[in-house]
């Protein structure tokens, strides 16, 4: 009866506030929707896919779905929260003329089967604490940008600085070749054919040029990677670009989070690369996963410093005829 009591007050809260029509409902959820949609359209153009990209290393904590729906409403976001935890950061309020960015946040409900009456309350047993998917609804964040005070002084650190040794991310290299080798294949440094790096399937041999420079040797190592995770070795019917376009961005992200900036010049041009909505979006569901789940073991991973390349006279002499393509 208690909870019966509480659940009235509340609801009478929120109509004084003045609760939507099913018609305004339906109005946002529709507008909301098309902002998806077009978010996902958007994707298809090189300029889309570059902001994606981009974005994922700031915003990582949200699925692909928010982010199109973020970059949507505010293409310039680089850290969105909801507004409780920037007051816990010691922001009140927003800036004038901004908006809060609305995201889709899912809406469980508890299942209790001894019970058939809709209420919430529980008895102890395990079945009271099972939760089912009811549906989704829309929730505010906010934007830094968006925020009053001096954003510089207080905005957060990137999510994982770390320090150089020489041109790459201490580390780098070792952690993805950790990664490479424990899926059984084995790494060698030498020709590829004028690319930076291969990968042959049948071998199971990842090969990284030998005279490019230790940046740009992890970054292609990186890429190789992504096309092992892409699974783009059984995904035969994919178009070699769309496999490239894959694996370059999975390797921008993670160079971008690790603090090598690649995303300038080495983002492929991909307007045009995808026909369709369904094959954008499930290439950059599939980028993101990817990323995520190679940061993820970089940050299980212990850290060493990089070592330098024996080899220096001919890595600068490479420099000067080395075309800039991507892995």
């Amino acid at each position: 009866m208690t909870r019966t009591t509480r659940r009235r007050a509340s609801t009478g809260r929120r109509t004084s506030r003045g609760a939507l029509s099913p018609e305004e409902r339906a109005e946002r959820l529709s507008t909301a929707r098309q902002q998806l949609l077009d978010g996902v359209d958007k994707l298809m153009t090189a300029d889309g896919w570059h902001q994606l990209i981009t974005s994922r290393a700031w915003l990582r904590r949200y699925s692909l779905n928010n982010l199109i729906m973020i970059l949507q409403q505010c293409p310039e976001a680089t850290d969105v929260r909801p507004l409780s935890e920037w007051r816990n950061e010691g922001y009140g309020y927003m800036r004038k003329g901004t908006h809060k960015i609305k995201i889709w946040k899912p809406r469980f409900r508890k299942l209790n089967p001894d019970t058939d009456d809709g209420n919430d309350s529980t008895n102890g047993d395990e079945t009271a604490e099972k939760t089912e998917l009811s549906g989704f609804m829309l929730v505010p964040v906010v934007d830094v940008s968006q925020l009053q005070g001096n954003p510089a002084a207080n905005r957060p650190t990137t999510p994982r600085p770390v320090e150089l040794s020489g041109d790459a991310p201490a580390g780098l290299w070792d952690g993805i070749a950790a990664q490479i080798t424990a899926r059984g294949y084995r790494i060698e440094r030498g020709d590829c054919g004028g690319a930076y790096g291969q990968t042959v399937w049948a071998e199971r041999r990842v090969t990284v040029r030998a005279d490019v420079d230790h940046a740009q040797a992890a970054k292609t190592l990186t890429h190789e990677l992504a096309h092992i995770l892409c699974d783009h070795e059984t995904r035969e019917d994919t178009p070699r670009p769309l496999r490239e376009v894959e694996a370059e961005s999975v390797a921008c992200i993670v160079a971008a989070i690790c603090g090598l900036d690649t995303l300038a010049y080495s983002v492929p041009y991909v307007a045009g690369w995808a026909a369709d909505r369904d094959t954008a979006r499930a290439s950059a569901e599939r980028v993101l996963t990817v990323a995520d789940t190679i940061l993820e073991r970089l940050d299980q991973a212990p850290r060493k410093p990089a070592t330098a390349d024996a080899d220096t006279n001919a890595i600068n002499a490479a420099r000067r005829v080395v075309p800039a393509a991507i892995a």
